[in-house]
């Protein structure tokens, strides 16, 4: 019996050294849109332009990790803010508003509010250019929407533990900083309600405060 304890202890130890290790990732996704002040006059452009460099910044670790020619399923935002007293959300969306030029990358699949950000890869580069062109006066703003879900694991290679165990990615979230979080945020409040003020969370400043960018549009 005690034989038979040993083995099937052995085992059970086995088991358990293969049972994957899980780390959590955030991505850190810079964007730049110029002019970076807050007025723009009505059909002149607006340009999303920039590079990220596949080695992507990981919030929680402060490290890099190269994720090459991988989809992640951003969306952007276009509402027109029409009300302090209004959540974004409560916003009307404004694509109606706008022409898009896609150099790099595209914006497509236009819906009221929201359309889909594709960034181009080449090189070890995501690229993006695209113009923005208002067709209507107005106060705006931009926002980049994290996709709920992501399939990581054919995407990120880590190296296994000292004790042989498998490190697997898990996907949390997307933060996007616009600018290098000047974004503009004094216009924003003007016009909508800052909930990022309201529910202080490390989740809703980059939502709102680094990841959305707001201008006024004149003749």
């Amino acid at each position: 019996m005690s034989l038979i304890l040993f083995l099937g202890l052995s085992a059970s130890r086995c088991e358990d050294e293969k049972i994957p290790v899980y780390q959590d990732i955030i991505f850190l996704l810079n964007f730049e849109i110029k002019p970076s002040d807050s007025l723009i006059k009505k059909n002149d452009t607006l340009w999303i332009a920039g590079q990220i460099s596949d080695s992507v910044l990981e919030y929680n670790s402060n490290s890099s990790i190269k994720i090459s020619d991988f989809d992640f399923q951003n969306t952007i935002g276009f509402f027109r803010l029409t009300g302090k007293e209004k959540l974004l959300s409560d916003q009307p969306g404004a694509l109606e508003s706008f022409q898009f030029v896609n150099l790099l990358g595209s914006i497509i699949n236009l819906r009221d509010t929201f359309a889909d950000f594709r960034l181009a890869y080449a090189d070890g580069v995501y690229s993006y250019r695209i113009g923005v062109i208002p067709k209507s006066k107005g106060v705006f703003s931009i926002n980049f929407l994290r996709p709920v879900q992501l399939e990581l694991e054919n995407a990120i290679a880590f190296p296994d533990t000292s004790n042989g165990r498998k490190t697997l990615p898990v996907y949390r979230a997307i933060y996007y900083v616009i600018n290098d979080g000047k974004t503009n945020f004094d216009l924003y409040k003007k016009h909508c309600i800052a909930s990022s003020e309201i529910l202080v969370t490390t989740d809703m400043i980059f939502y709102e405060q680094k990841g959305t960018f707001t201008f006024r549009v004149t003749d």
